[in-house]
């Protein structure tokens, strides 16, 4: 996903904690400046996601903006299916987003990924 919209033309910006959080900052003040900083928040939806308290918060920071200041900021993906019963309640604000949000699928099948990412550079574009 990095590759595809880095290298888009004209290439996305993106900010990846890996690269581009400072070293020595909280990761809390990382998170909440990047956020800020950004036109638009993907946020990729797994499993793995709906475990973690990083991304949590992330999507709360997120939410706050996307209701709270009236930005329409979010963009969702789901990598995978994931059943409701799956999500833990602390995520109760990923299932409102998830119930009033259009959000996309990556489609395993290899003649809906050009869709997909034509879509997905339609909305980060918005």
């Amino acid at each position: 996903m990095v590759q595809e919209l880095e290298q888009a033309c004209p290439p996305f910006r993106l900010c990846l904690h890996k690269r581009d959080f400072v070293p020595g900052k909280w990761i809390v003040d990382n998170i909440i400046d990047s956020i800020e900083k950004s036109h638009k928040t993907l946020f990729v939806l797994s499993e793995h996601f709906v475990q973690s308290e990083w991304c949590k918060y992330e999507l709360d920071f997120s939410h706050f903006r996307l209701f709270d200041e009236n930005n329409d900021a979010a963009i969702l993906i789901l990598l995978e299916p994931i059943q409701s019963q799956a999500i833990p309640k602390r995520f109760c604000k990923l299932r409102k987003i998830m119930n009033t949000k259009t959000y996309l699928e990556w489609p395993h099948e290899e003649e809906q990924q050009e869709m997909f990412w034509f879509n997905l550079k339609v909305a980060l574009k918005s």
